[in-house]
């Protein structure tokens, strides 16, 4: 009876193991809109960059960029250093940018005499123009296709990006510079008859922008970075059923030793 429960039991624990390492071997390209999440004013210029990070050796990359509104506008589309830091001849296509729809079509890179690359960077950059409409606008990678050098197809999966247009922090600005004005003014009215207490305000004023640049430096500090996705690893998963597995090897042993 133990012979039997261990035979079963080793064959499961056999089986697991070997789903668990599939999974580890099915890791993919990721392919990345940053940041992901993007605060920007109306009007106001700004790059979002195509970041990769593969897992195998790849040498060329094919995409869409899709967005849902109306609310960005496309302007350019610049290489990035992924494909041209390996040294190698690059064929790079911007591809066709639709400035009304807000999308890019065919946009791709090839490392050309059998170039291949395995190291994380940056694709392309691409630069943007807000709307004079404030909302929220998502971006996504779509048709995507990541190829080796012999021209086989890879696995890849992507993240999106949302791009949030507000005028708040525009406006908390500008209430910021009044409150210090108005502070300014009537500290020298009550003191204008006085030398050294318009010095005095000369020093507050240049403290009071001092602190607000701090402020400001310091909010930025505190953001939390925006993480690049990677991709998800089983090797825990993998050492925890070995070492179950030991156990209950060892188990099994004690107790078909004291049946016989």
């Amino acid at each position: 009876m133990t012979k039997t429960i261990f035979n079963l039991f080793a064959g499961m624990m056999l089986a697991a193991c070997i789903v668990c390492l599939c999974g580890v071997a099915s890791a993919s390209t990721s392919v990345s809109i940053l940041p992901s999440v993007e605060t920007v004013t109306p009007g106001e210029e700004f790059t979002l960059d195509i970041y990769v990070r593969p897992d195998t050796q790849i040498a060329g990359i094919q995409f869409d960029l899709i967005s849902d509104c109306s609310l960005i506008t496309i302007e350019s589309v610049e290489e990035g250093d992924l494909f041209s830091s390996t040294g190698s001849p690059v064929m790079f296509n911007p591809g066709t940018i639709d400035s009304i729809d807000g999308t890019i079509t065919d946009l791709n890179g090839i490392l050309m005499m059998e170039g291949s690359t395995a190291e994380e960077g940056t694709f392309c950059t691409i630069k943007l123009i807000a709307a004079e409409d404030t909302g929220t606008c998502q971006l996504r990678i779509e048709n995507i296709v990541v190829g080796d050098k012999n021209g086989n197809e890879l696995d890849a999966v992507t993240y999106d990006a949302l791009v949030s247009i507000s005028d708040e922090t525009e406006n908390s600005d500008k209430n910021n510079d009044d409150d210090n004005d108005s502070t300014i003014i009537v500290k020298q009215n009550a003191n204008k008859d006085s030398p050294v207490n318009e010095e005095t305000t000369q020093v507050t004023e240049k403290e009071t922008t001092l602190q607000s640049v701090q402020d400001i430096a310091k909010s930025i500090d505190t953001q939390e970075p925006v993480s690049v996705p990677e991709a998800e690893s089983n090797t825990s998963s993998v050492s925890i059923l070995a070492v179950a597995a030991i156990a209950f090897l060892a188990l099994a042993y004690v107790l078909d030793r004291k049946r016989k």
